[in-house]
């Protein structure tokens, strides 16, 4: 208690308090939320501008910042499970959660697989096909809970994954009658490839209501594999880091996130609570993506190199076109 009290603790998490509640405000505005710009990445942005222009307050605050990026973070992702429900699973059915589990699974192999042709980090390697292959910047920040990446590979990672699904939205949309699949066939195919949920909704909404509804469902059942996922990024981890042969420790906040999804896919969370958790979700994520921000410097980003966005866009490419060959398999 004492040190959470402490006036370098609480500089910290004012700053992380006040400037996720200003990225929610500016999420709601039609100007950032018609372009996908939701809560998650535009707190990051939020704490890079802030960071690179007073870092002395990042340096002052840094146990507060440190908190948020930890404990507050892992929190966050544990309480995650609340914002999937079973109307979630069954609105698609098993051959929808089957999709989701090719697309997820595939993604995150390609990555590990094309980082170590380019020569990257594995670990930034795991944390951009997270991003790419579930749900944008809350999966590179659940990755990170386990990977334990340098603040400037999550904003590099969280960087590349929101600019590609930005892309993704725009020119999807644009795509439909290229394609000859139905709306709701459409849907599915920007549920199963698009990154951010945000980015999703935006997307979707411009095809029509039947696309809207496929595609948000098929993205939170990639969501759901979340747990899973986060799962094999830590032994891949722990095989890169253990040559010792001593065990890899899976975190204490994967179990809960589990354990939470589990119980509200069997209705054992009354509907009131369910909200507020969810809200408190995004806060605490919001919170520690601004810390993430404020400690990265824009010069250690550019310093990641063009192999980032390379890795990034194949991997974009790729969702694309086996999302779409998974779709036309499916509505034939």
């Amino acid at each position: 208690m004492n040190a959470v009290l402490r006036p370098d603790v609480r500089l910290g998490l004012l700053a992380c308090l006040v400037l996720a509640a200003l990225a929610a405000q500016l999420a709601a505005m039609p100007a950032f939320a018609s372009r996908g710009l939701g809560w998650l990445p535009l707190a990051i942005v939020l704490g890079m501008l802030l960071g690179n222009l007073w870092p002395t307050l990042a340096q002052s605050g840094a146990p507060g910042l440190s908190l948020a990026r930890g404990a507050l973070m892992r929190t966050g992702i544990a309480l995650y499970g609340l914002k999937l429900g079973l109307s979630d699973l069954s609105a698609v059915g098993w051959q929808g959660l089957m999709l989701a589990l090719a697309i997820v699974a595939s993604t995150l192999l390609l990555a590990r697989l094309l980082g170590r042709r380019l020569g990257l980090d594995p670990v930034l390697a795991l944390l951009i096909g997270a991003g790419s292959a579930i749900c944008g910047a809350a999966a590179v920040a659940a990755a990170d809970g386990v990977l334990s990446a340098r603040a400037r590979q999550v904003a590099s990672a969280v960087a590349a994954v929101v600019i590609c699904g930005t892309l993704a939205m725009y020119l999807m949309p644009l795509l439909m009658p290229l394609t000859g699949l139905s709306e709701a066939d459409f849907g599915l195919w920007i549920g199963l490839t698009v990154h951010e949920l945000g980015h999703v909704i935006a997307a979707a909404a411009m095809v029509g209501p039947d696309a809207a509804s496929t595609a948000l469902v098929e993205k939170m059942l990639r969501v759901m594999l979340l747990a899973p996922a986060v799962l094999w990024i830590a032994m891949q981890c722990g095989g890169a880091r253990s040559a010792s042969g001593a065990r890899v420790r899976v975190p204490t906040f994967l179990w809960v996130f589990l354990g939470v999804l589990l119980l509200n896919l069997a209705g054992g969370v009354p509907e009131a609570l369910r909200q507020a958790g969810a809200l408190a979700a995004d806060a605490l994520l919001a919170m520690g993506l601004v810390a993430l921000g404020m400690v990265t410097r824009i010069a250690d980003v550019r310093a990641a190199g063009a192999r980032v966005w390379v890795l990034a866009l194949l991997l974009w490419a790729y969702l694309l076109l086996a999302g779409l060959v998974l779709v036309k398999l499916v509505a034939q």
